[in-house]
């Protein structure tokens, strides 16, 4: 009866039943078996708020079907209830949504949607997560046009709020004058702060190390200039 009440609840959601038994095998033989408990719980938890327009349940149940073993996985279904939770409001589903779009997962790839999105969540929720991503996609030229100004605009909105990837990027930016003038007292500055966050920085890109990139910068500094850029990452407080 297990079984038979998973199948319908995996078809329900759109899986895959070839997933399913695959995952599963036979009843009472699943060796895997504290996954399906788990899955059932989760989706058990959202799904009839999600039904009932709930956007907090839309989101919910969206993640669990976008971050679940990978037997259960079904991006176009969170795209799905994303979306139902994007349209009502909801800052955390219009980031993951833009996410989906960029990566080409439950959706078609598309950066310019992905932009109309992150621009949501980053002008109404003033959501980091977002300002970053509108960060990228202009640094990049993606589905927007290329240009370091508004890039670094979008970085540092994020980089207030405590974003180590854009306090990061915005340090190399100000160190090369990429869409501002040069001062190597603030990308000294932002740097420092990024090493605050340093796992996430190399999470991010693992070739992009703000330790290593502060110290090819301090090599290029007087001594006036980094007592200021201490004054400054030591007074440094996030935004909200």
């Amino acid at each position: 009866m297990r079984y038979i009440y998973t199948l319908i609840t995996i078809g329900a959601l759109g899986l895959s039943a070839f997933a399913a038994y695959f995952f599963f095998g036979s009843p009472g033989e699943d060796p895997l078996v504290t996954e399906l408990t788990r899955f059932e719980a989760d989706v058990g938890k959202w799904r009839g708020g999600a039904e009932n327009g709930s956007a907090n349940a839309q989101f919910g149940l969206a993640r669990v079907l976008e971050t679940a073993n990978p037997a259960f996985r079904n991006y176009a279904k969170a795209a799905e209830y994303y979306r139902k939770a994007a349209d009502q409001g909801h800052v955390e589903a219009q980031h993951a949504l833009g996410l989906l779009h960029v990566r080409g997962l439950g959706v078609s790839q598309n950066y310019h949607r992905a932009s109309e999105w992150f621009r949501l969540a980053a002008n109404f929720g003033k959501h980091a997560g977002a300002e970053f991503a509108l960060g990228e996609l202009y640094f990049n030229g993606r589905g927007v046009p290329h240009s370091y100004g508004q890039a670094i605009g979008w970085y540092r909105k994020a980089a207030n709020k405590g974003h180590p990837v854009a306090q990061h990027v915005l340090g190399l930016m100000y160190r090369e004058g990429w869409g501002v003038d040069q001062d190597l007292v603030e990308a000294f500055k932002w740097l420092s702060l990024a090493i605050r966050g340093r796992d996430r920085v190399l999470a991010h890109d693992a070739k992009s190390d703000p330790v290593r990139e502060r110290e090819k910068l301090l090599a290029t500094m007087n001594q006036w200039q980094i007592d200021q850029a201490d004054k400054l990452t030591g007074a440094w407080r996030p935004q909200r």
